[in-house]
This record gives structure tokens, C-alpha cells and sequence, in this order.
């Protein structure tokens, strides 16, 4: 069975059940609890909506960002720095035994280390599992959604998923043949692009926040992070319309300039790419 749930001044529960929980994270960079809100009070799976960068205390530094998933360890200590100028992200948090098990398919010696399940900080969010999350939180927040089994029936899912892109992004080695200096040089344009996902820059610019050749780089970057430097500008901007298209009924045409699209054909053509319907259908889902 769950426990006690207890929320920082800067969350908000949204729905629980006895086997499962989840809420929300908004903290803007300018308040105290941004660099640090202190140890994570559960083992917690985080689906960000901003970019962030986050440093674990005795671990690596990355970038949280809307295209990953982040696992917490209850007691893992860990500071903020600004890539966005909020942290927004949705929580998820699961009864002990039910995290265990599922993890114990990928990672059968789980149940030996109890106090600290998840063993990767951060994995790929794909665009079905944060669609499906994403849809899951809104409906949620909006008022009651069906019988507590959907619900949990739902998240079980998504957090399922996303266990199993954690362990398949390591089992084929790909973030393992980056090494420390490379990876440090993709987390950095990681950075540069996330703070400002709209823009288009060079990629002689990027190079020389990576401070190495523009082959090198692109090479890197899809070796490290299975995607083009392109690519992971496009997620950013797609995870940024679900929540623009949700947020009264503006213009399409107008969200797609803001996110940087020359016209609405270009920007609805990458979110069905995305997504898989188009963004008038998303708006009309409710």
C-alpha cells in the first residue's frame, strides 16, 4: 500500500489511489526551493514539461527536458540549475511492491537493493509514453475520469514503458560508448537548445558551445542521444504545443510562429509526424 504522500509548497497532489499517486512541480527559477527543494521523499518517477538542468550529489549532471523521463531514489539529494526560467514537471509515485515488480523483469536483482530500485537517473520519453501521460494528467486535473482501475491501469502503463526505455538504451550500449568529454559536449547543446527551442541556430554556433568540429558534434550528439541535433529541437517544440493547444483557443497559426514554424502546414505536418493525428484533434480530446 501506498504511504502518506506530503507535498513540498511548490507541488500539487492531483489524484491517488492505494496503489498509486501522482501531481505536479512548479517552481519558478527565482524561488528559494528552485536549487534545492531537498532529498526526493519517494522513489519517484518525474515526466518534465520545462528544461532543467539537474546535478545528482555523487552523480552526473544531464539535462531534464521534456523528451526524458527522470527516476528518483527516495533520499537522493540533487540540485537545480536554470535552463528554463520555471521547473514544471509531473510526479509519479507507486507502492513499493508495485515499483518492484515492475522492475523485476529487466533487473532481477531488484529486490536486493530495496532502498534504491532505480538504477539510471534519466531515459527517453517517446512521444507515445509522454502523449499518454500527458493525456492521462490533464484529464485528471480537469475533474474525475472513470473508476480508480483506469486510472491505475493507465499510469502502470506509461511507468512500464518507460522502465523499459531506460533498460533498452542501455542494453544496446549507446550512452555507454560516449565517453565522460563527450557527453559533457552534448549536454551543453542540449542546454543551448533547450533554453530556447524556437530559435534555429547555426550549427557552427552549437559547435563552439560544444568547443569541437561540426562533424564531430553531429556525430556525437545522434550517437549519444539516438537523435539529430533537428530532431531534439522538434520534440521540444511538440511537448511545448501539447500544452500551448490546451491553453484557451488560440490561433494555430499563431502557436506555430511562437514555436518557431514558418506556417501552420509545417508545424501540423511534424506533430502528426509526432504524435499521429493532427493538432486540432489533441485540442478536441477532453
Amino acid at each position: 500500500m501506498l504511504q502518506e504522500i506530503r507535498t513540498k509548497p511548490v507541488e500539487t497532489l492531483v489524484h491517488r489511489t492505494d496503489s498509486i499517486a501522482f501531481g505536479r512541480f512548479v517552481c519558478p527559477a527565482s524561488h528559494p526551493l528552485f536549487r534545492d527543494s531537498g532529498p526526493c521523499s519517494y522513489h519517484t518517477f518525474v515526466f518534465p514539461r520545462t528544461a532543467t538542468r539537474i546535478r545528482l550529489a555523487e552523480g552526473p549532471s544531464f539535462v531534464g527536458d521534456p523528451t526524458t523521463v527522470l527516476f528518483y531514489n527516495q533520499h537522493q539529494r540533487y540540485e537545480r540549475a536554470k535552463v528554463s526560467e520555471i521547473d514544471a514537471c509531473d510526479w509519479f509515485v507507486v507502492a513499493d511492491e508495485l515499483l518492484l515488480d515492475m522492475i523485476a523483469p529487466h533487473d532481477p536483482a531488484v529486490r536486493d537493493r530495496r532502498d534504491r530500485p532505480f538504477r539510471f537517473p534519466v531515459a527517453a520519453a517517446e512521444s507515445n509514453v509522454y502523449l499518454a501521460q500527458r493525456r492521462l494528467f490533464d484529464r485528471a486535473r480537469a475533474g474525475p475520469i472513470g473508476e480508480r482501475l483506469e486510472i491505475e491501469e493507465a499510469a502502470i502503463g506509461i511507468l512500464a514503458a518507460a522502465i523499459a526505455s531506460a533498460y533498452a538504451s542501455r542494453g544496446d550500449g549507446r550512452r555507454r560508448r560516449a565517453s565522460f568529454v563527450q557527453q559533457e559536449r552534448i549536454e551543453l547543446v542540449k542546454r543551448a537548445i533547450a533554453a530556447t527551442p524556437a530559435a534555429s541556430p547555426l550549427l557552427s554556433d552549437l559547435a563552439r558551445v560544444a568547443g569541437c568540429s561540426q562533424f564531430q558534434l553531429c556525430r556525437c550528439f545522434r550517437k549519444a542521444t539516438g537523435m539529430t541535433m533537428t530532431e531534439y529541437r522538434h520534440s521540444l517544440r511538440m511537448r511545448d504545443a501539447l500544452s500551448r493547444l490546451r491553453e484557451g483557443r488560440r490561433d494555430l497559426t499563431e502557436i506555430a510562429l511562437d514555436l518557431g514554424y514558418s506556417s501552420h502546414s509545417h508545424f501540423s505536418s511534424v506533430f502528426r509526424r509526432t504524435f499521429g493525428m493532427p493538432p486540432s484533434s489533441w485540442r478536441a480530446i477532453p
